[in-house]
């Protein structure tokens, strides 16, 4: 946990100064606001036992939530999510992938930019899921591995991919391990036959083997690295299977 807020704290420094640092937040240069009080007037997106989200001028707001001993014992040693949300954010953007820009980031809330409304989500048209590959191959290559790479969490605006929802992003200066590289394709490509399925449009076997023979080639001539293979399909094939039970 040391290292990874060694890196969190260098990586806000290495912004020439636009991140300030003091009681236990991140904010940036010039932005100013109450997150209780500004989620408040938000229009509540989403309230679970883990966080509570939602959109008001021109703000996106979450607050971790901690209902239960245990889960407020555990948020008390962990680093603090936002804190990895704000690191893997600057890395995106200085490696030139969208994100939202990150204006707070505290214990319990994390405050970035709304996404305009025309924002397209690729849950929404899944069939761009196939030309994210070059820039999941980006992110990866700039040590980012996201960790939750569902089609809700990957959009498309202006012509770029970008991603949101970086809580279970880690960061490799060194190089991410082959199999989390793996982990994150496979998570794109269940969300994708899992979105069809859901529209009444399943996926055949054959049709899912060739679209991640198809993506898995792609990623390797981005990347260099083969991650095509069975342990891909067998992984596939898990996230699939847990879901549909879910």
């Amino acid at each position: 946990m040391l290292r990874e807020l060694l890196v969190t704290l260098m990586d806000c420094r290495g912004t020439n100064g636009n991140y300030l640092f003091g009681k236990g937040r991140f904010v940036l240069r010039g932005f100013s606001a109450d997150p209780s009080f500004e989620l408040a007037k938000c229009t509540v997106i989403k309230d679970s036992k883990t966080t509570t989200t939602g959109c008001a001028h021109g703000l996106f707001l979450k607050r971790y939530n901690s209902r239960g001993i245990w889960r407020t014992l555990k948020r008390s040693v962990q680093l603090p999510r936002a804190y990895e949300c704000l690191a893997a954010a600057i890395r995106l953007r200085q490696a030139g992938i969208a994100t939202p820009l990150v204006l707070l980031a505290s214990r319990y809330y994390l405050i970035t930019e709304a996404l305009p409304e025309d924002t397209v989500f690729l849950n929404r048209k899944p069939e761009l899921a196939a030309d994210a590959a070059d820039v999941i191959a980006k992110m990866h290559d700039s040590g980012i591995y996201h960790g939750d790479l569902n089609l809700r969490n990957i959009y498309f605006l202006d012509g770029k991919y970008g991603f949101i929802d970086l809580d279970s992003a880690k960061i490799f200066p060194k190089g991410i391990p082959k199999t989390l590289r793996r982990r994150d394709l496979a998570r794109l490509i269940s969300s994708c036959a899992i979105e069809y399925l859901w529209r009444g449009k399943p996926l055949s076997d054959a049709e899912l083997d060739s679209m991640t023979d198809a993506l898995a080639s792609r990623y390797r001539e981005k990347t260099g690295i083969d991650t095509a293979g069975p342990e891909l399909r067998a992984r596939i094939r898990y996230l699939i299977r847990r879901k549909r039970r879910h």
